[in-house]
């Protein structure tokens, strides 16, 4: 009989942020890997692993001494490299693209520098792990996954070892670390029982993970000499210094006999999902400022000759990729590493915008312009049409729009409509002022549209009937309602069909409860009913229309104010929410909530690189820049109808029956952990306080959400379109034009950017509504059929081959499929 093998890895958890900033992580990064380097010198036996191509970047910077030593244990097959990414970083909140680039980021320094490619996804410590992931873990070149959160309390598992499979049909060996993966006691007998407690039937072989952790540290002299007497005593064990891909090998030829799991890996800590809102705000800000920019670089090489500045580009990703760290991202930190990762988020969103500006105007800068007054190029960085509303500010020197007779033309000399709405200053009168007009706008795909305003220029026909009263807005398509002594939406109708699509208990319900949980709300699934509201509302008409109508909504709770402008605009289906909120409150949380007239509700939340449908049951859950919850509609059965709740930046929410709650943010003190006494310490760091600036925006909708163009909505609120202000000048480009064009609305594209070899350009494209579909890229003036099966990500390099361009298939590193 074959004895049951176990592999024992040993292992050093380390936090480069946490309960230190990451200047204490960076020193215990380079303390822990001499240690581990010093012990494989000491026992020939032992092996470690090691993962996050920051450490060992940390290393080769500060000790090249050090560096070489751990590369010659890897040469020997002693020192193992897993986790080809920058970071273990929080596996919810990252958009799509950014998992992929931690991966590119990751494997490249390691391919590179270490001389090796990770093939083991080990993200141990991170607290859920989004349905999607295997198909981004399988395409980035793993093939295996290693994790320990949610544990059997928090998610029950067939098995701690199974395939598991994302929504296309992709499939991951996965194993779920039981019990711990650190030690601090030496002997590890109990620690080996637990593995082989955890271990499925089918196997005979699991993995131990052993070492001090946390703050790094790592398998200690005592605890590898334990190791070897369990070995020596064991007679009907195999026990033995291994690691993960040593594991996954052995195993390889039982994973048919193991079972599927097919949904995603939550909850743990689900108040990491809100904790730190500015944190939030600020990585989906500097994440979408980021892909923004790299498309437009992408434009300027394209159409302007202008360099791709990869050097500034791999910075900026890598400095979000070390953000992303799960307990920096999730808000666990303390407060001066929450304040660190703002800054950094700052400044990634502030030099991308400055790559977005100058990208723009060497575009700009070859269009032809030439004509009366000035002109404002939009660009469109998405992969279909875009027909939108902007907001504008136009030069005028000093001069009132109406008192010069100033007007807009597009590029075809048409008269454009516009309304003139307040500017953001406090300095204009009625002799000099600034002027900010809101137009809409149709603007071609991946490129843009050149609109002038000059004096005398023919004024347009105003047809819109958008309109505002201090309890209701009204457009061609909504009437809105307000209750005016809460503010709460109390009605909006679908005109044309007449359907209610408020539940009895309103929309833009501002809610308060108690929250005593600790920063990551251990032990809790969701948040329970509101114990009060913000209400004294107060509500003014700011705006009259014919174009956009928006009533001014303020109210209160306790000493906290909120200020909100709802907006509606002709044409528009979409209820615009601009919020300016200003909180002090301890072990509070603050939900929006939005009952949907609908019965049977059935959710749907937006997750890297698609969506999932989750239960109405009030649980606390991530979700992306998109909720819905849709049904038959209450008042008719046959009639299929739902709403939407975009946002800006909140990852935070429940859906309970008919209602969704968005988390607006959460107020414990800073790396709170229970079982801390609150009120042990003389002084607490409370997270949340002060001054809050977000958007949210309600698109109700008659018929399924893929046909209401939720997703687009979504993506236009998080990333605006770029607006690049010209003088009169000649040029040898269009007044517009686009590169690149998607025909199929299924498919969405989230990535275009020069191929990191050089060759050619990648783009990436997804299934958008999870149908799958088939249709045309079309690039710079030639037709690629392209398809895709349901909730599948493709990625394309798009490169010249004889003075034509050819496209073929990549994995997500951009090699050949």
């Amino acid at each position: 009989m074959t004895n049951t093998v176990v592999h024992m890895v040993g292992q050093a958890h380390l936090d480069p942020v946490w309960l230190w900033r990451w200047t204490e992580g960076r020193a215990e990064a380079l303390a822990t890997s001499q240690s581990a380097v010093d012990r494989l010198n000491e026992y020939a036996d032992f092996h470690f692993t090691r993962g996050e191509s920051q450490v060992y970047r940390w290393i080769e910077e500060e000790n090249p001494e050090l560096f070489a030593r751990i590369l010659s244990y890897i040469d020997a097959g002693r020192w193992h490299v897993v986790n080809g990414m920058v970071v273990q970083p929080d596996m919810n909140i990252p958009c799509g693209e950014a998992f992929v680039r931690q991966a590119l980021l990751g494997k490249t320094y390691m391919r590179d520098r270490l001389g090796v490619e990770p093939r083991i996804a080990y993200c141990v410590d991170s607290f859920g792990h989004a349905g999607t992931l295997p198909q981004i873990l399988r395409s980035c070149g793993f093939d295996a996954y290693v994790f320990m959160r949610p544990g059997p309390h928090e998610k029950e598992l067939p098995a701690n070892v199974f395939w598991w499979q994302g929504p296309d049909g992709s499939r991951i060996p996965t194993y779920r670390i039981p019990i711990a993966y650190t030690t601090r006691v030496a002997d590890h007998a109990q620690h080996i029982k637990s593995a082989l407690d955890a271990m499925p039937p089918a196997l005979d072989q699991t993995m131990c993970f052993f070492g001090v952790g946390n703050h790094g540290g790592g398998p200690t002299k005592a605890q590898i000499e334990n190791v070897l007497e369990i070995a020596a005593e064991r007679e009907d064990l195999n026990v033995h210094f291994s690691w993960p891909d040593a594991y996954f090998e052995a195993v390889a030829d039982k994973m048919d006999a193991l079972p599927t799991v097919a949904e995603e890996l939550q909850f743990h800590a689900v108040g990491c999902y809100s904790a730190v809102s500015e944190l939030k705000r600020g990585y989906r800000e500097a994440e979408n400022a980021l892909l923004l920019a790299e498309r437009m670089a992408t434009l300027a090489e394209l159409w302007a000759n202008q360099p791709f500045p990869r050097d500034r580009f791999y910075a900026l990703w890598h400095e979000l990729s070390f953000n992303e760290f799960h307990d920096t991202l999730g808000g666990s930190s303390i407060r001066e590493a929450e304040d660190d990762a703002i800054r950094a988020l700052g400044g990634i969103t502030n030099m991308s915008q400055q790559i977005v500006n100058d990208a723009g105007r060497q575009v700009c800068s070859r269009i032809d312009t030439r004509g009366p007054g000035s002109t404002v190029v939009i660009f469109n960085p998405f992969g279909q049409h875009v027909h939108q509303y902007v907001e504008y500010e136009p030069w005028t020197d000093w001069q009132n729009w109406r008192d010069g007779a100033w007007g807009l033309i597009d590029d075809s000399d048409r008269p454009v409509a516009y309304q003139s709405i307040e500017t953001h200053e406090a300095l204009s009168s009625t002799r000099s002022s600034l002027n900010r007009l809101v137009f809409a706008v149709d603007v071609p795909p991946m490129g843009y549209r050149t609109i002038r305003f000059a004096p005398d220029l023919p004024q347009p026909e105003l047809t819109g009937c958008a309109t505002a009263q201090e309890d209701a807005l009204e457009n061609d398509l909504l009437r809105v309602e307000f209750d005016t002594a809460n503010g709460n939406i109390v009605s909006c109708i679908d005109k044309a069909t007449g359907t209610e699509f408020v539940g009895d208990r309103g929309w833009n319900v501002a809610q308060v409860m108690d929250d005593g949980s600790d920063t990551w709300s251990h032990g809790v699934r969701g948040y329970g009913p509101a114990s009060g509201s913000f209400t004294h509302a107060r509500l003014h008409v700011m705006d009259t229309g014919p174009l956009q109508a928006s009533v001014l909504i303020e109210r209160t709770y306790g000493d906290g104010h909120w200020r909100q402008q709802v907006v509606l605009r002709y044409g528009d289906p979409q209820i615009l929410i601009r919020n300016w909120l200003t909180w002090r409150g301890e072990y509070k949380l603050i939900k929006l909530a939005c009952d949907v007239a609908v019965t049977e509700p059935r959710a749907t939340h937006d997750i890297p690189f698609g969506w999932c449908t989750r239960p109405t049951d009030g649980a606390e859950v991530p979700t992306h820049m998109w909720m819905d919850v849709s049904g038959s509609s209450a008042a008719d059965s046959e009639r299929l109808v739902g709403a939407a709740l975009l946002n800006d930046g909140r990852y935070g929410c429940d859906v309970q029956d008919t209602v969704m709650r968005l988390t607006i943010l959460r107020c414990p003190p800073y790396a709170y952990h229970q079982p801390h006494v609150s009120g042990s310490k003389h002084r607490y760091d409370w997270i949340d306080q002060g001054f809050h600036q977000f958007a949210l925006a309600l698109l109700p909708h008659v018929g399924r959400w893929q046909e209401s163009f939720v997703v687009q909505r979504a993506r236009e609120l998080n990333m605006p379109l770029p607006l690049i202000t010209m003088h009169a000048h000649g040029g040898d480009r269009p007044l517009s034009d686009s590169s690149l064009e998607l025909t199929s609305p299924e498919m969405e594209l989230t990535a275009l950017k020069p191929a990191e070899n050089g060759d050619g350009f990648i783009v990436r494209v997804v299934d958008r509504y999870g149908r799958g579909a088939e249709g045309e890229l079309r690039w710079r003036g030639q037709r690629f059929p392209v398809s895709v099966t349901p909730f599948q990500v493709v990625t394309l390099r798009l490169a010249l081959r004889d003075g034509a361009w050819g496209i073929s298939q990549c994995d997500m590193l951009e090699r050949p499929v």
